[in-house]
């Protein structure tokens, strides 16, 4: 049994020499991927965790009468989290992916290292429209 979840185990905390490195290893590898570099907006790491997000084009960008609650991103883009990993060590040995529902909650969907943490979301796609 993995006594990890019995645990309710939190992020662990990233110093910026963690934070460097692994960001340096995320963009490398959306960088090599073709599926990931193009819907991949930005990244970004905060409280341990590592979030990946997206642009979607919004309904009623070109009406002039319509008003956002945030500004769109080149008058027609907001930018939503795609995925999240949730890093349990400064390596990225053990992590999690998660997804996020319509709701705002975050659902687990994968547990393994960095590299095939961002290997299921690129062939997971589905999951993170």
């Amino acid at each position: 049994m993995n006594k990890r979840w019995s645990s309710n185990p939190k992020p662990v905390k990233l110093g910026a020499l963690d934070k460097t490195r692994l960001e340096a290893v995320v963009k490398q590898y959306i960088e090599a991927s073709s599926e990931l570099s193009e819907v991949i907006n930005r990244i970004e790491i905060k409280a341990g965790r590592i979030y990946l997000y997206r642009l979607h084009e919004q309904f009623g960008w070109d009406n002039p009468d319509v008003q956002f609650i945030k500004p769109l991103i080149d008058g027609k883009y907001a930018e939503f989290p795609m995925a999240r990993i949730t890093l349990f060590d400064t390596q990225g040995k053990l992590c999690e992916v998660d997804w996020q529902r319509h709701t705002g909650q975050w659902m687990n969907l994968y547990e393994g290292d960095i590299a095939g943490s961002l290997a299921f979301i690129e062939e997971n796609d589905q999951w993170f429209q």
